[in-house]
């Protein structure tokens, strides 16, 4: 059984599984970012989303989703 991870309580990248993968993916696709299931997988489509969301904020593109990434989307979704 896995432990329930806090969103923003962790770096996420690409192969990473768990409920803060699936905040971010639900985050990622109300803004329009992510067309696939909330199934708190990290794959490709997740990584894609976050690469679309950080190239239109202008930093740094890595499909990592770290300090910055967090605070584009908690000033997009308050």
């Amino acid at each position: 059984m896995q432990a329930r991870q806090v969103f923003g309580s962790r770096i996420l990248r690409r192969g990473m599984c768990g409920m803060d993968v699936a905040e971010l993916q639900m985050k990622l696709q109300s803004l329009g970012y992510y067309p696939g299931p909330i199934d708190g997988i990290f794959g490709p489509l997740t990584e894609n989303a976050v690469r679309q969301l950080q190239r239109d904020n202008n930093i740094k593109v890595d499909g990592i989703v770290g300090p910055q990434t967090y605070g584009i989307l908690e000033q997009l979704l308050p």
